[in-house]
């Protein structure tokens, strides 16, 4: 284990996690998943954290698949996209993981906000639909839920849950109308979404980037 004053470098049964815990008592009710894009690692997601409230315990994993050195993705990259099971089966593994580390912390904690980019934007959209017990806000970020899910979607999973999406409307990897598509998907199911579009590629913009911590601190 690697610590510094404000971050622990932890390897929890063969996954390296990057974890931040808040200045005095824990909160287990304020708690997220940053889960990286592909060809990312556990150091990507933390300048996305800037505008969140206070006294979060975040924690980032890395991808279980190495691309190159210091790239990792949570599955290869193939024509069709996996199925929901394929990513049931990673969140499964992930949240063992993350479970053993707090029970080592001595903290019951049972619902995670979950930001994703990307990828990690399709892994946080899945563990909405296969764990909604286990999830509390979701913030996906130039991601999409793929058209082979739809079925998954259900009301009592999605109902009154809440998203931020945010995409770029010139994004060259994911395009802007999957997005949309996806904001449509969930709010038939009930889900309140917050939809944030801008001028940008595959990445978040200002505009998005303020919006991002407006959407974490209402209901706080």
């Amino acid at each position: 284990m690697v610590q510094d004053k404000h971050f622990t470098q932890i390897e929890l049964d063969g996954w390296p996690f990057k974890i931040k815990q808040p200045e005095g008592e824990v909160n287990p009710k304020r708690v997220m998943l940053l889960l990286h894009g592909h060809r990312g690692n556990e150091k990507a997601m933390w300048i996305l954290t800037n505008p969140l409230p206070k006294g979060y315990t975040l924690l980032a994993p890395r991808a279980p698949v190495k691309i190159d050195e210091g790239e990792y993705s949570w599955h290869q990259i193939e024509p069709n996209w996996p199925d929901i099971a394929t990513y049931e089966e990673l969140i499964d593994q992930l949240l063992s993981r993350v479970d053993s580390w707090f029970d080592h912390q001595g903290l019951s904690v049972e619902k995670f906000d979950v930001m994703g980019f990307s990828q990690g934007a399709a892994m946080a959209y899945a563990m909405a639909i296969v764990k909604p017990g286990r999830t509390g806000k979701v913030a996906a970020l130039a991601g999409f839920i793929p058209q082979s899910w739809r079925d998954s979607l259900t009301e009592d999973a999605l109902s009154g849950k809440s998203f931020f999406i945010a995409h770029g409307s010139q994004d060259e990897i994911i395009p802007i109308h999957k997005a949309r598509q996806t904001s449509e998907w969930l709010e038939e199911k009930g889900a309140q979404v917050n939809f944030c579009e801008a001028d940008t590629g595959h990445k978040l913009s200002a505009n998005c980037f303020n919006g991002l911590g407006e959407f974490f601190f209402n209901d706080r």
